[in-house]
């Protein structure tokens, strides 16, 4: 692996793990992930969207059991994400050999966990993160700020409904399980 791309993770789970941390969450990831973002609901009727869902719930099936994830390379880089008004994110486990300049949407740089009640991890989203220049979207949606300086992210809840919408950073209807 080169230096950038292990810089880049390295960057991005110092910044992420910090993120979890700081009363701050929302702005410096992705909005306040409560419905003032553009991301609606509104997928179902959007031809692209449609399909996007459906490629990103076939390429991540094997990936609904976290030691699947893992066996494939993906790495925990968080703790569990929230948001101190409510909703959370998850555990956000990389594969750092995707993180670049590109988006590719059946190759998810993050995968979204949330314990279920029997504590088992359970795959909720992916995320897609970016080092472009320029802002990127797929499927007719732009990413927002990334965790990182000079990142772009954007959550898919292709696995749990999201209130928010499909493409909302926080997810109201989740929580961090409390720590003992």
């Amino acid at each position: 692996m080169n230096r950038t791309k292990t810089g880049l993770l390295s960057m991005a789970t110092a910044a992420v793990l910090a993120m979890g941390l700081a009363p701050g969450t929302a702005v410096a990831h992705g909005g306040s992930g409560h419905g003032d973002s553009d991301h609606s609901d509104d997928w179902r009727n959007n031809d692209d969207q449609r399909r996007l869902v459906r490629i990103l719930r076939n390429v991540t099936e094997d990936y609904r059991w976290l030691k699947n994830a893992k066996k494939d390379g993906y790495k925990r880089i968080t703790e569990c994400i929230d948001h101190p008004e409510g909703g959370a994110m998850g555990y956000h486990y990389a594969k750092e050999d995707l993180i670049d300049d590109k988006t590719q949407p059946r190759k998810p740089e993050v995968l979204v966990y949330m314990p279920n009640r029997s504590g088992e991890f359970r795959l909720v989203a992916v995320e897609f993160i970016s080092t472009a220049d320029d802002q990127p979207s797929i499927a007719g949606v732009d990413f927002e700020k990334g965790p990182f300086p000079d990142s772009w992210a954007l959550h898919a809840w292709v696995w749990r409904d999201n209130p928010d919408g499909m493409f909302a950073a926080f997810n109201p209807d989740l929580s961090c399980p409390t720590k003992k």
